[in-house]
């Protein structure tokens, strides 16, 4: 075993023990204090962050832990909107060796189906490390997301791998001013911004926020642990299924009172992502700072206990 994942596997124990040591309430009023400088506020939330955190803590609803697994949002989104908005499936298996790797085709995804960051893009199986691959599928399938984010609703979902069909968002268009993925925030069934990412060819990355009639507003998003990515100046012309793309959001948050909806466009053709219901698990940073308010009173706050 690589060095690297024996200390990411100690790591993930030592987060096992922290859970029974410090219930969520303490931990994510900890974390809040430690990353923004303040007390949080609870008694009603106001800020974006605050009412992640307050549905990460207080709601229970069921249809979060079924949407965020990513092989159930694939049935689900094949019945609410058709199959073509689903990348097309290679395969589900329970274990990394159960894997047909001779049947996957030169380009190809592999990721797991209960969590984030597990994901392995694969541009040319003759080159691909097989050994690599299967030490971080297998720590992350071994993860509960619960322990490391406190986020509830993935405590409960069946770890599997998905692997996929391969989407190159590049392919005849300029890398450095086309986007790589759409995430649509929706409140109350409308989509109010879009944070679209963006990697240029040197591997830097930018987010820029857009109102629904593709407007640039001047907000930066990050997260807490990472740099603040640029806000990219070039004009980027407004993608031709835009709105296609927002009726489809609108359609699937329709009974929710908050939730993001990540796509991809590739060409032509919109693809589905996957739900989020709490986005960095209330840890977004916002610039100016306001802007985690002015977002927070977008959201009318339904909780299901």
């Amino acid at each position: 075993m690589q060095a690297k994942w024996l200390l990411k596997r100690v790591e993930y124990r030592l987060k096992i023990l922290r859970t029974l040591l410090l219930s969520d309430k303490r931990f994510k009023a900890r974390r809040f204090k430690y990353d923004f400088g303040r007390e949080i506020q609870l008694s009603p939330p106001q800020t974006f962050n605050e009412k992640i955190i307050f549905r990460m803590l207080f709601d229970r609803n069921q249809r979060f832990t079924e949407l965020a697994d990513k092989v159930n949002a694939r049935k689900f989104i094949a019945q609410q909107i058709g199959e073509k908005y689903v990348v097309p499936t290679l395969g589900i298996y329970p274990s990394f060796d159960q894997i047909d790797l001779d049947a996957l085709p030169q380009q190809f995804v592999i990721k797991c189906s209960h969590d984030s960051a597990s994901a392995i893009i694969c541009t040319d199986k003759d080159k691909f490390d097989i050994a690599s691959a299967r030490e971080k599928i297998s720590f992350y399938l071994s993860r509960n997301m619960y322990v490391t984010t406190r986020e509830r609703h993935y405590k409960n979902i069946v770890p599997r791998i998905i692997c996929e069909k391969y989407l190159d968002v590049f392919a005849h268009a300029d890398r450095d001013i086309t986007p790589e993925l759409f995430r649509v925030h929706c409140f109350a069934g409308q989509p109010q911004f879009i944070e679209v990412d963006f990697t240029d060819a040197r591997g830097e990355e930018s987010v820029n926020i857009y109102d629904p009639a593709w407007r640039r507003q001047e907000v930066c998003v990050g997260y807490i642990e990472r740099r603040y990515p640029n806000n990219l100046d070039t004009r980027i012309r407004r993608p031709a299924r835009l709105d296609e793309m927002l009726a489809l959001s609108r359609q699937l948050s329709a009974d929710v009172d908050y939730c993001r909806m990540d796509w991809f466009l590739v060409g032509d053709d919109i693809y589905f992502s996957e739900f989020t219901f709490t986005p960095c698990a209330g840890r977004m940073r916002f610039f100016p700072a306001s802007v985690d308010l002015r977002f927070g009173e977008l959201w009318q706050q339904r909780i299901q206990p």
